[in-house]
Protein backbone atom coordinates (compact mmCIF):
# COMPACT_ATOMS: atom_id res chain seq x y z
CA UNK A 1 0.00 0.00 0.00
CA UNK A 2 2.85 2.41 0.98
CA UNK A 3 4.78 1.40 -1.97
CA UNK A 4 1.66 2.60 -4.41
CA UNK A 5 1.01 5.87 -2.82
CA UNK A 6 5.14 6.42 -3.59
CA UNK A 7 4.28 5.21 -6.71
CA UNK A 8 1.54 7.68 -7.50
CA UNK A 9 3.63 10.57 -5.93
CA UNK A 10 6.07 9.57 -8.22
CA UNK A 11 4.13 9.51 -11.30
CA UNK A 12 2.27 12.95 -10.47
CA UNK A 13 5.80 14.77 -9.84
CA UNK A 14 6.94 13.58 -13.67
CA UNK A 15 3.40 15.33 -14.89
CA UNK A 16 3.98 18.27 -13.16
CA UNK A 17 7.48 18.41 -14.45
CA UNK A 18 6.21 17.55 -17.89
CA UNK A 19 3.40 20.69 -17.91
CA UNK A 20 6.75 22.44 -15.82
CA UNK A 21 8.80 21.94 -18.74
CA UNK A 22 6.75 22.52 -21.70
CA UNK A 23 5.13 25.60 -20.42
CA UNK A 24 9.05 26.65 -19.05
CA UNK A 25 9.94 26.22 -22.64
CA UNK A 26 6.96 28.15 -24.15
CA UNK A 27 8.02 31.28 -21.52
CA UNK A 28 11.27 31.79 -22.24
CA UNK A 29 11.01 31.28 -25.79
CA UNK A 30 8.18 33.73 -25.81
CA UNK A 31 10.03 36.19 -23.39
CA UNK A 32 13.03 35.96 -25.51
CA UNK A 33 11.46 36.79 -28.85
CA UNK A 34 9.73 40.04 -27.24
CA UNK A 35 13.21 40.99 -25.98
CA UNK A 36 14.74 40.42 -29.57
CA UNK A 37 12.11 42.93 -31.18
CA UNK A 38 13.14 44.99 -28.53
CA UNK A 39 16.85 45.04 -29.41
CA UNK A 40 16.28 44.88 -33.30
CA UNK A 41 14.15 48.15 -32.81
CA UNK A 42 16.86 49.66 -30.57
CA UNK A 43 19.73 48.46 -33.02
CA UNK A 44 18.31 50.44 -35.96
CA UNK A 45 16.89 53.24 -34.15
CA UNK A 46 20.80 53.52 -33.45
CA UNK A 47 21.99 52.67 -36.57
CA UNK A 48 19.48 54.97 -38.51
CA UNK A 49 19.84 57.41 -36.25
CA UNK A 50 17.72 59.74 -38.47
CA UNK A 51 14.46 58.91 -40.56
CA UNK A 52 16.27 58.23 -43.62
CA UNK A 53 19.69 56.95 -44.68
CA UNK A 54 21.18 58.27 -48.05
CA UNK A 55 24.70 56.43 -49.18
CA UNK A 56 26.99 56.69 -51.91
CA UNK A 57 27.93 53.73 -54.39
CA UNK A 58 31.45 53.11 -52.29
CA UNK A 59 33.27 53.67 -49.09
CA UNK A 60 33.40 57.14 -49.09
CA UNK A 61 31.87 58.39 -52.40
CA UNK A 62 28.69 60.64 -51.13
CA UNK A 63 29.77 64.21 -51.55
CA UNK A 64 29.39 66.85 -49.47
CA UNK A 65 27.69 68.87 -52.27
CA UNK A 66 24.94 66.41 -52.14
CA UNK A 67 24.33 66.98 -48.15
CA UNK A 68 24.17 70.83 -48.62
CA UNK A 69 21.48 70.12 -51.62
CA UNK A 70 19.82 67.70 -48.68
CA UNK A 71 19.61 70.14 -46.39
CA UNK A 72 18.03 72.79 -48.42
CA UNK A 73 15.03 70.08 -49.20
CA UNK A 74 11.77 71.63 -47.25
CA UNK A 75 11.51 69.32 -44.18
CA UNK A 76 14.57 68.32 -43.64
CA UNK A 77 15.82 69.28 -39.92
CA UNK A 78 19.48 67.71 -40.08
CA UNK A 79 21.66 66.14 -41.94
CA UNK A 80 24.40 64.41 -40.63
CA UNK A 81 27.64 63.09 -42.71
CA UNK A 82 29.66 60.55 -41.43
CA UNK A 83 32.61 58.59 -42.81
CA UNK A 84 33.29 54.59 -41.23
CA UNK A 85 35.79 52.95 -42.05
CA UNK A 86 37.65 50.02 -40.86
CA UNK A 87 41.69 50.46 -39.02
CA UNK A 88 43.89 49.81 -36.73
CA UNK A 89 44.05 51.17 -32.80
CA UNK A 90 47.15 49.65 -31.02
CA UNK A 91 47.02 46.91 -32.85
CA UNK A 92 43.84 45.44 -32.86
CA UNK A 93 40.91 45.80 -35.60
CA UNK A 94 38.68 49.24 -35.00
CA UNK A 95 36.22 50.81 -36.87
CA UNK A 96 36.85 54.64 -37.48
CA UNK A 97 33.58 56.85 -37.33
CA UNK A 98 34.48 60.74 -39.26
CA UNK A 99 32.08 62.77 -37.34
CA UNK A 100 31.29 66.56 -37.45
CA UNK A 101 31.99 68.16 -33.61
CA UNK A 102 28.53 69.22 -33.79
CA UNK A 103 27.09 66.22 -34.25
CA UNK A 104 28.72 63.96 -31.54
CA UNK A 105 25.48 63.79 -29.66
CA UNK A 106 24.26 61.86 -32.55
CA UNK A 107 26.93 59.08 -32.58
CA UNK A 108 27.75 58.97 -28.78
CA UNK A 109 24.84 57.59 -26.68
CA UNK A 110 26.53 59.05 -23.35
CA UNK A 111 29.93 59.81 -22.14
CA UNK A 112 31.85 58.04 -19.23
CA UNK A 113 35.18 60.21 -18.74
CA UNK A 114 36.47 63.20 -19.90
CA UNK A 115 35.18 65.59 -22.80
CA UNK A 116 33.73 66.16 -26.97
CA UNK A 117 36.25 67.73 -29.07
CA UNK A 118 35.49 70.42 -30.58
CA UNK A 119 35.82 72.31 -34.36
CA UNK A 120 39.12 73.96 -33.17
CA UNK A 121 40.58 70.35 -31.57
CA UNK A 122 42.74 68.19 -34.15
CA UNK A 123 44.12 64.51 -33.92
CA UNK A 124 41.90 63.89 -31.18
CA UNK A 125 39.61 60.43 -30.44
CA UNK A 126 36.62 59.57 -28.29
CA UNK A 127 37.12 55.67 -27.65
CA UNK A 128 34.27 52.82 -26.92
CA UNK A 129 34.23 52.12 -22.93
CA UNK A 130 34.76 48.64 -23.17
CA UNK A 131 38.07 49.28 -25.87
CA UNK A 132 39.36 51.46 -23.40
CA UNK A 133 39.43 49.09 -20.01
CA UNK A 134 40.80 46.49 -22.51
CA UNK A 135 43.99 48.75 -23.61
CA UNK A 136 43.85 51.13 -20.52
CA UNK A 137 43.20 54.35 -22.33
CA UNK A 138 41.93 57.43 -20.87
CA UNK A 139 41.57 61.18 -21.15
CA UNK A 140 45.47 62.58 -21.77
CA UNK A 141 46.11 58.99 -23.32
CA UNK A 142 47.76 58.48 -26.60
CA UNK A 143 46.77 56.07 -29.41
CA UNK A 144 47.67 54.79 -32.70
CA UNK A 145 45.21 55.20 -35.73
CA UNK A 146 45.99 53.63 -39.16
CA UNK A 147 42.46 52.96 -41.79
CA UNK A 148 43.36 49.90 -43.52
CA UNK A 149 43.18 52.13 -46.98
CA UNK A 150 46.05 54.31 -45.82
CA UNK A 151 49.52 53.22 -45.53
CA UNK A 152 50.18 55.99 -42.97
CA UNK A 153 49.37 55.87 -39.01
CA UNK A 154 48.80 58.45 -37.07
CA UNK A 155 48.96 59.30 -33.20
CA UNK A 156 46.09 60.60 -32.05
CA UNK A 157 45.41 62.19 -27.72
CA UNK A 158 41.94 60.30 -26.44
CA UNK A 159 40.10 62.70 -25.37
CA UNK A 160 36.94 60.78 -24.22
CA UNK A 161 35.33 57.83 -23.46
CA UNK A 162 31.98 56.60 -23.87
CA UNK A 163 29.05 54.84 -25.32
CA UNK A 164 28.89 54.49 -28.78
CA UNK A 165 25.63 54.73 -30.13
CA UNK A 166 26.12 54.79 -34.42
CA UNK A 167 27.04 51.32 -34.44
CA UNK A 168 26.53 48.03 -36.01
CA UNK A 169 26.40 45.40 -33.49
CA UNK A 170 27.48 43.10 -36.30
CA UNK A 171 30.68 44.90 -36.68
CA UNK A 172 30.63 45.22 -33.24
CA UNK A 173 31.50 41.95 -32.42
CA UNK A 174 34.46 41.74 -34.10
CA UNK A 175 35.84 45.16 -33.30
CA UNK A 176 35.34 48.30 -31.49
CA UNK A 177 35.19 51.66 -32.29
CA UNK A 178 36.29 55.05 -32.00
CA UNK A 179 35.18 58.56 -33.09
CA UNK A 180 37.79 61.09 -34.90
CA UNK A 181 37.43 64.48 -36.37
CA UNK A 182 35.28 63.76 -39.90
CA UNK A 183 37.78 65.85 -41.59
CA UNK A 184 40.74 63.92 -40.66
CA UNK A 185 39.39 60.62 -41.62
CA UNK A 186 38.66 62.07 -44.79
CA UNK A 187 42.44 62.89 -45.32
CA UNK A 188 43.41 59.73 -44.06
CA UNK A 189 41.65 58.52 -46.94
CA UNK A 190 42.22 61.04 -49.70
CA UNK A 191 39.06 61.43 -50.24
CA UNK A 192 38.21 65.21 -48.67
CA UNK A 193 34.77 66.44 -49.13
CA UNK A 194 33.13 63.12 -49.59
CA UNK A 195 31.38 60.97 -46.52
CA UNK A 196 29.97 57.16 -46.36
CA UNK A 197 26.48 58.06 -45.51
CA UNK A 198 24.03 60.77 -44.40
CA UNK A 199 21.71 60.45 -41.80
CA UNK A 200 18.86 62.34 -42.30
CA UNK A 201 16.34 63.66 -39.56
CA UNK A 202 12.84 65.16 -40.95
CA UNK A 203 10.72 67.48 -39.09
CA UNK A 204 7.83 65.86 -39.16
CA UNK A 205 7.52 61.99 -39.80
CA UNK A 206 4.38 62.82 -42.56
CA UNK A 207 7.22 64.52 -44.78
CA UNK A 208 9.77 61.28 -44.78
CA UNK A 209 7.98 60.55 -48.45
CA UNK A 210 8.24 63.63 -49.44
CA UNK A 211 11.97 63.89 -48.85
CA UNK A 212 12.54 60.66 -49.88
CA UNK A 213 11.02 61.47 -53.43
CA UNK A 214 13.02 64.64 -53.79
CA UNK A 215 16.54 62.73 -52.76
CA UNK A 216 15.38 60.09 -55.79
CA UNK A 217 14.44 63.12 -58.37
CA UNK A 218 17.47 65.30 -58.19
CA UNK A 219 19.57 61.95 -57.65
CA UNK A 220 18.11 59.00 -59.42
CA UNK A 221 20.89 56.71 -58.95
CA UNK A 222 21.43 57.49 -55.00
CA UNK A 223 21.10 54.49 -52.15
CA UNK A 224 18.04 55.68 -49.96
CA UNK A 225 16.89 53.64 -46.80
CA UNK A 226 13.97 54.54 -44.60
CA UNK A 227 14.10 53.62 -41.15
CA UNK A 228 10.10 52.26 -41.03
CA UNK A 229 11.13 50.30 -44.31
CA UNK A 230 14.43 49.01 -42.79
CA UNK A 231 12.07 48.19 -38.90
CA UNK A 232 9.45 46.58 -41.39
CA UNK A 233 11.97 44.44 -43.51
CA UNK A 234 13.47 42.88 -40.08
CA UNK A 235 10.12 42.45 -38.09
CA UNK A 236 9.23 40.17 -41.01
CA UNK A 237 12.72 38.55 -40.34
CA UNK A 238 12.10 37.80 -36.31
CA UNK A 239 8.33 36.94 -37.34
CA UNK A 240 9.60 34.04 -39.15
CA UNK A 241 12.19 32.84 -36.55
CA UNK A 242 9.14 33.51 -34.11
CA UNK A 243 7.28 31.08 -35.68
CA UNK A 244 9.66 28.58 -35.62
CA UNK A 245 10.52 28.99 -32.21
CA UNK A 246 6.41 28.70 -31.61
CA UNK A 247 7.13 25.27 -33.37
CA UNK A 248 9.46 24.01 -30.95
CA UNK A 249 7.44 24.98 -28.20
CA UNK A 250 4.45 23.13 -29.18
CA UNK A 251 6.50 19.70 -29.29
CA UNK A 252 7.09 20.50 -25.67
CA UNK A 253 3.22 21.45 -24.99
CA UNK A 254 2.35 18.32 -27.20
CA UNK A 255 4.34 16.06 -24.51
CA UNK A 256 2.98 17.82 -21.46
CA UNK A 257 -0.47 16.86 -22.96
CA UNK A 258 0.33 13.13 -23.46
CA UNK A 259 1.69 13.22 -19.93
CA UNK A 260 -0.97 14.65 -18.05
CA UNK A 261 -3.52 12.56 -20.27
CA UNK A 262 -1.97 9.32 -19.50
CA UNK A 263 -1.59 10.27 -15.72
CA UNK A 264 -5.43 10.84 -15.62
CA UNK A 265 -6.45 7.89 -17.85
CA UNK A 266 -4.19 5.17 -15.19
CA UNK A 267 -5.95 6.95 -12.60
CA UNK A 268 -9.31 6.34 -13.87
CA UNK A 269 -8.76 3.07 -14.52
CA UNK A 270 -7.12 1.92 -11.31
CA UNK A 271 -10.45 3.78 -9.73
CA UNK A 272 -12.23 2.37 -11.93
CA UNK A 273 -14.43 -0.10 -8.96
CA UNK A 274 -14.72 3.45 -7.06
CA UNK A 275 -16.23 4.98 -9.93
CA UNK A 276 -18.94 2.29 -10.52
CA UNK A 277 -19.80 2.39 -6.62
CA UNK A 278 -20.23 6.16 -6.97
CA UNK A 279 -22.62 5.90 -9.77
CA UNK A 280 -24.28 2.74 -8.25
CA UNK A 281 -25.45 5.31 -5.18
CA UNK A 282 -26.38 7.97 -7.42
CA UNK A 283 -23.72 9.82 -8.47
CA UNK A 284 -23.87 12.03 -12.07
CA UNK A 285 -21.87 11.69 -14.75
CA UNK A 286 -20.68 15.62 -14.27
CA UNK A 287 -19.69 14.72 -10.20
CA UNK A 288 -17.48 11.87 -11.86
CA UNK A 289 -16.18 14.53 -14.69
CA UNK A 290 -15.14 17.27 -12.24
CA UNK A 291 -13.31 14.62 -9.93
CA UNK A 292 -10.82 14.00 -12.94
CA UNK A 293 -10.97 17.13 -14.23
CA UNK A 294 -9.83 18.92 -10.47
CA UNK A 295 -7.21 16.37 -10.83
CA UNK A 296 -5.60 17.41 -13.97
CA UNK A 297 -5.63 21.38 -12.85
CA UNK A 298 -4.11 20.80 -10.28
CA UNK A 299 -1.33 19.56 -12.01
CA UNK A 300 -1.67 22.19 -14.46
CA UNK A 301 -1.77 25.06 -11.58
CA UNK A 302 1.27 23.38 -10.29
CA UNK A 303 3.03 23.29 -13.45
CA UNK A 304 2.45 26.06 -14.83
CA UNK A 305 3.70 28.14 -12.07
CA UNK A 306 7.01 26.35 -11.49
CA UNK A 307 7.03 26.66 -15.38
CA UNK A 308 6.67 29.93 -15.40
CA UNK A 309 9.78 30.55 -12.85
CA UNK A 310 11.71 28.14 -15.33
CA UNK A 311 10.94 30.03 -18.57
CA UNK A 312 12.37 33.45 -16.85
CA UNK A 313 15.16 31.78 -15.60
CA UNK A 314 15.93 30.21 -19.23
CA UNK A 315 14.69 33.48 -21.10
CA UNK A 316 17.43 35.57 -18.86
CA UNK A 317 20.32 32.64 -19.41
CA UNK A 318 19.05 32.55 -23.62
CA UNK A 319 19.60 36.38 -23.56
CA UNK A 320 22.75 36.38 -21.56
CA UNK A 321 24.05 33.70 -24.41
CA UNK A 322 22.95 35.68 -27.64
CA UNK A 323 24.31 39.17 -26.44
CA UNK A 324 27.93 37.47 -25.01
CA UNK A 325 27.79 36.75 -28.81
CA UNK A 326 27.76 40.52 -29.96
CA UNK A 327 25.12 40.60 -32.48
CA UNK A 328 22.18 41.99 -30.40
CA UNK A 329 21.71 43.36 -26.66
CA UNK A 330 18.51 41.64 -26.10
CA UNK A 331 16.89 42.50 -22.97
CA UNK A 332 14.78 40.72 -20.51
CA UNK A 333 11.52 41.92 -21.25
CA UNK A 334 9.16 40.63 -18.73
CA UNK A 335 5.44 41.17 -19.75
CA UNK A 336 2.79 40.28 -16.77
CA UNK A 337 0.47 39.80 -19.64
CA UNK A 338 2.50 37.31 -20.76
CA UNK A 339 2.94 35.49 -18.21
CA UNK A 340 -0.68 35.46 -17.60
CA UNK A 341 -1.03 34.09 -20.94
CA UNK A 342 1.66 31.33 -20.33
CA UNK A 343 0.13 30.22 -16.90
CA UNK A 344 -3.62 30.06 -18.72
CA UNK A 345 -1.61 27.95 -21.55
CA UNK A 346 -1.18 25.27 -18.38
CA UNK A 347 -4.52 25.55 -17.34
CA UNK A 348 -5.24 25.07 -20.92
CA UNK A 349 -3.11 22.00 -21.62
CA UNK A 350 -4.42 20.19 -18.57
CA UNK A 351 -8.08 20.49 -19.66
CA UNK A 352 -7.44 20.02 -22.75
CA UNK A 353 -5.64 16.12 -21.22
CA UNK A 354 -7.86 15.09 -18.99
CA UNK A 355 -11.14 15.46 -21.84
CA UNK A 356 -10.96 11.93 -23.11
CA UNK A 357 -9.67 10.30 -19.75
CA UNK A 358 -12.93 12.14 -17.91
CA UNK A 359 -15.25 10.76 -20.79
CA UNK A 360 -14.02 7.48 -20.30
CA UNK A 361 -14.74 8.15 -16.54
CA UNK A 362 -18.07 9.30 -17.21
CA UNK A 363 -19.17 6.00 -19.51
CA UNK A 364 -18.04 3.29 -16.87
CA UNK A 365 -21.24 1.43 -16.23
CA UNK A 366 -21.46 0.29 -12.45
CA UNK A 367 -23.37 -3.34 -13.64
CA UNK A 368 -20.31 -4.50 -16.16
CA UNK A 369 -17.52 -3.25 -13.79
CA UNK A 370 -18.76 -4.67 -10.11
CA UNK A 371 -19.83 -7.76 -12.29
CA UNK A 372 -16.02 -8.57 -12.78
CA UNK A 373 -15.31 -8.36 -9.62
Amino acid sequence: MVRDVKFRKFVSALTILAIATGIGAFTSLRLVSVGTKVAASNLVESVLAGEILVYGDGLCDLSELVVKDIERIPGVERVVPVVMTFGYGEGSLVIILGVRAEDLDVALSSLTSGRLYTPADSRVVIVEGGFAKERGLGPGSTMLLKPQLSASAYIYEVVGVGDIGLKVQEFGALSSYVIVPLDEVQEMLGREGYVTMAIIKVSDESLVSYVEACILQAYPDARVFRREEVMKMVTRILSVLDGLLLAVTLVGLAVAIFSTSNTVMTNVREHARDIAILKAIGARERDVVSIFLIESLFFGAIGGALGIVIGVVGADAIRGVVSSLGFLEVPLVVEPRLLVACYLTAIAVSTLSAIYPCLKASRIRPIEVLKNE
